[in-house]
């Protein structure tokens, strides 16, 4: 995976769960790179992060998101958090910053 293309995983996640949580990062297409986002985060050297995406993702039946944006919101996310409640421990840690994510892009990116 190219650096760019991980600052811009990385960068859609902070995008999405900062604007509603983790229920919005897997309503919108940014929840299509679950895999992908998880990977980079390993990258930069963010487990904590690492950590509360899987557990994000691990909410969802099989232990993971489809990677189908309509199938994730029509099938799943609609019983998987139909009051959009089931991630708010995730959102609060997120929120936390227990990685500082500018400074590890900025050692990762140089």
């Amino acid at each position: 995976m190219e650096r760019d293309e991980i600052v811009r995983l990385i960068d859609a996640l902070e995008a999405e769960v900062n604007n509603g949580g983790f229920h919005h990062f897997f309503y919108d297409s940014a929840g299509d790179d679950t895999a992908e986002i998880i990977q980079a985060l390993e990258a930069v050297g963010a487990p904590k992060f690492v950590d509360i995406v899987k557990r994000a993702a691990g909410k969802f039946p099989g232990g993971v998101p489809p990677r189908d944006r309509f199938q994730r919101q029509e099938l799943q996310l609609d019983t998987v958090d139909p009051d959009i409640q089931v991630f708010s421990d995730l959102d609060r840690e997120f929120y936390e910053y227990p990685d500082n994510l500018s400074a590890l892009l900025k050692t990762y990116v140089g």
